[in-house]
């Protein structure tokens, strides 16, 4: 299986390169930006994110990319033994300009990886020019190159990486970072202790100390711990504020089939309605009483477009109309008929009628004859 890499998180490709034309600025005689006074106490991170966790997609839409197993993408980029380590070098110089014959300086060495929260770090000696461009912010982003497999975009290996002010995976930024120990200083110069505030939200002596607010702020969280546990004991088994799962889980069972019961009953007559609305027919109950138990708005809005079958009030839901039948002797079969063939109950009666007439006739010239016969047959065997 080949793999295939990738620059910057998704343009991929055969040979780095080879498919992107990239216009690359020659860095390699560039001079960093000298360092002012305030960066004086700042420096390059010595840590980087190099792989970012789980499915990651580039910001030109490539990918899905899949970070699974980062364990395993660091031992397979241990595996090329690149002892001096995997090289940073500047905007993928080593990709489009070192096969042009244009020179890729390194900006750094990647001497160290480790996993942190599913994603890949790596732990960076900084050239000294690149450090100063970092500090300077000349650069700050960094684009890793690394190999997947094509099937399912899964990560395999690392490569190198680049700095750059373009990056197409969302990575954590390579800003510089002051020193730990002037970064507290600052921060410690820069705040100003409210004690005032504090005193009168503590309700403490004007002249009150730090120390005398800090350990008036201990002494009301130790006793509102002390608090909180005392209610926990209290209320620990106590069946008004705590109940067993196992009743919890039956309560909920019954309310579940109560409202299920409740919704097939609602759906019930709503579907008679339906069916002697003429919108379905009765062979389609229990189908709709299903639907419309599951989804009752969405069944009214499938009844409103339907049709009117067989015409209103047509008895179809096993109740046919007394007042009908009473008048035509009509039944509930013969009803839809007329429905469908548009005919009037009387003339429907009277063609019934006219039609029982016809062939009561016809029976009584069969006998007729069938009796002449008789006689006739009768005359001959005499004679």
């Amino acid at each position: 299986m080949e793999h295939l890499i990738t620059r910057t998180g998704g343009e991929s490709e055969t040979r780095a390169g080879k498919l992107i034309p990239s216009f690359v600025i020659d860095t390699a005689g560039a001079p960093a930006s000298a360092p002012t006074s305030a960066d004086a106490t700042a420096a390059a991170p010595e840590w980087i994110e190099l792989l970012p966790a789980g499915v990651f997609y580039g910001r030109d839409g490539r990918g899905p990319f899949r970070l699974d197993d980062p364990t395993a993408v660091i031992a397979s980029t241990t595996a090329l033994q690149m002892n001096a380590g995997l090289p940073i070098d500047y905007d993928h110089a080593t990709d489009f300009g070192a096969p042009e014959g244009r020179p890729a300086p390194a900006a750094g060495w990647i001497r160290e990886l480790e996993v942190r929260s599913g994603a890949v770090w790596g732990r960076v000696e900084w050239t000294a020019r690149a450090a100063s461009s970092i500090v300077a912010r000349e650069y700050r982003y960094v684009s890793p190159v690394f190999q997947f497999d094509p099937k399912d975009g899964v990560v395999t290996r690392l490569l190198r990486a680049g700095l750059t002010n373009n990056p197409n995976l969302h990575l954590t930024a390579i800003a510089a970072s002051r020193t730990a120990a002037a970064h507290n200083q600052t921060k410690d110069e820069q705040m100003e202790f409210p004690t005032q505030e504090l005193r009168e939200l503590l309700n403490l002596d004007g002249d009150a100390t730090v120390a005398d607010v800090v350990a008036k702020v201990r002494e009301l969280r130790a006793a509102g711990d002390a608090a909180a546990s005392q209610s926990t004991s209290t209320h620990a088994h106590d069946p008004a504020h705590y109940v067993a799962i196992a009743e919890f889980e039956r309560a909920l069972t019954e309310l579940n089939a109560l409202k299920a019961d409740r919704a097939r009953e609602r759906a019930a007559h709503t579907v008679e309605d339906a069916i002697r609305a003429g919108k379905i027919v009765p062979a389609q109950r229990e189908w709709a009483i299903a639907y419309c138990a599951a989804d009752a708005r969405g069944f009214n809005a499938f009844a409103a477009k339907q049709p009117s079958i067989l015409g209103e009030n047509l008895g179809l839901s096993g109740q046919p109309p007394a007042d009908r039948r009473a008048d035509v002797g009509l039944n509930a079969a013969e009803l839809a008929i007329c429905a469908q063939l548009g005919l009037k109950h009387s003339e429907f009666v009277r063609r019934k009628r006219g039609r029982a007439d016809f062939l009561s006739l016809e029976r009584a010239d069969a006998d007729l004859r069938n009796a002449a016969t008789r006689s006739t047959d009768l005359r001959n065997n005499q004679d």
